[in-house]
């Protein structure tokens, strides 16, 4: 195995999309993310992905964002998606792309990670305490979907 952990480099952006869209199918969920690699072309410089790269198959992926945080008076990142192939499982690569998303997100500043994990996927939230990542069951997560933001919007314009 020659597994290399790096940034996606132009071009991978439809690869890594198929790979994120697996990621509910494999948690036998119904939703369907609607990334795509031109989301990802147009998110350049917003979004980053770091890959698992084995001799150029991509194997797994780390999607992520810069983000800020008052309470921590420091940047940090949101893990939007981290995901590895199942017959890839078991290898540590799911640690190795986690590891070089932080040293690749520390060269930016950030100090601290948030993510969300999956109600169902209780495989996911072992795998981030084992590595050190605390469930804040004293936070909220609230979403503005999409329909609703452009209503929000609507109402709020004058």
């Amino acid at each position: 195995m020659s597994l290399g952990i790096r940034p996606m480099r132009d071009g991978e952006e439809d690869a890594v999309a198929v790979l994120i869209r697996q990621l509910p199918k494999d948690l036998g969920l119904r939703a369907i993310p609607k990334m795509t690699g031109q989301n990802l072309r147009d998110a350049k410089g917003l979004a980053h992905v770091t890959v698992a790269d084995d001799a150029g198959l991509i194997l797994g992926v780390c999607l992520w964002t810069m983000t800020y945080s008052s309470w921590r008076g420091c940047p940090g990142i949101y893990i939007c998606d981290l995901y590895v192939l199942p017959h890839a499982r078991g290898r540590k690569i799911g640690e190795r792309l986690l590891h070089g998303t932080l040293r690749e997100s520390q060269k930016m500043g950030a100090g601290f990670v948030k993510m969300e994990v999956d109600v169902v996927n209780d495989g996911a939230a072992r795998f981030y305490e084992r590595l050190g990542f605390l469930h804040k069951a004293d936070d909220r997560i609230f979403i503005l979907e999409p329909d609703a933001f452009k209503d929000l919007m609507k109402g709020t314009l004058s």
